[in-house]
C-alpha cells in the first residue's frame, strides 16, 4: 500500500515508527485490549515484525482516527507470539490471570479465511470531524476501510469489542456491520465490502 491516500481534508497514513502517541492512545481509549498488558515493547515490535500493522487518518496533520489491523495468517501467530510472551514475563500472568485468560479465549470459536481482516483496534476522535456530516463521516471512514481492505485482497472485516462499549455498538451497528457471535463480555461482529 502507498503510504497515503486522500479524501477530502482527511488522509490514509500507513504507521511503522512513532508509535508511542498511538499505543499510550489505545492504553486510555480502549483499556481491555490485550496491548495494554504486554506492554508498549510488544506492541511496536508486532509492528515492527509486520504481525500488526497500524493506520492513521489525519486532518491537517493531526491522527483523527486509528485503525490496527491483522491478516489471516499473522492472526494464527499471535496467540503463540502473546503466550511466549507471558513465559518470558510471568508476572504479568499472575497479576492479570483472569484478564488474560479472558482476552486469549475469546477467540476459540472464531474461525474465519483469508478474506477476512482482523479489526484489532479502531478509535475515532470525534473532534476532527465536527464540521461534517455524521454520513460524510461514515462514508470518508469506511472508503479508508476499503482500501486497507485491498491492500490485503480481503473483503471482509471482524472485530470484537466489550459489550458495555455502547459507542461502538452504535456505530457498528450504524454502519452495517452484523453481529455473529455474543462470548463472556464480548461482541463480534463482521461487515463484507464490495
Amino acid at each position: 500500500m502507498n503510504s497515503v491516500f486522500k479524501i477530502d481534508n482527511y488522509r490514509l497514513v500507513c504507521k511503522k515508527k512513532s508509535l508511542s502517541k498511538i499505543y499510550k492512545s489505545i492504553c486510555n481509549k480502549i483499556p481491555d485490549s490485550i496491548f495494554v498488558i504486554l506492554g508498549q515493547s510488544f506492541f511496536e515490535d508486532s509492528v515492527k515484525s509486520q504481525i500488526i500493522d497500524v493506520y492513521c487518518i489525519e486532518n491537517k496533520k493531526k491522527i483523527a482516527s486509528i485503525i490496527t489491523v491483522i491478516n489471516y495468517s499473522n492472526y494464527k501467530k499471535i496467540s503463540y507470539l502473546i503466550l511466549k510472551h507471558i513465559l518470558k514475563n510471568p508476572h504479568k500472568l499472575l497479576i492479570h490471570f483472569g484478564f488474560l485468560l479472558n482476552n486469549l479465549s475469546k477467540n476459540e470459536k472464531v474461525d474465519f479465511d483469508k478474506s477476512y481482516l482482523h479489526l484489532l483496534h479502531f478509535i475515532i476522535y470525534k473532534k476532527f470531524f465536527i464540521n461534517i456530516s455524521l454520513q460524510k463521516k461514515d462514508k470518508i471512514i469506511n472508503s479508508f476501510i476499503k482500501l486497507i481492505l485491498k491492500n490485503y485482497n480481503a473483503k471482509n472485516i471482524f472485530l470484537c469489542f466489550n459489550l458495555k462499549n455502547k459507542t461502538a455498538h452504535k456505530y457498528y451497528r450504524r454502519n452495517k456491520y452484523k453481529l455473529f457471535l455474543k462470548k463472556n463480555n464480548f461482541l463480534f461482529y463482521k461487515r463484507k465490502f464490495i
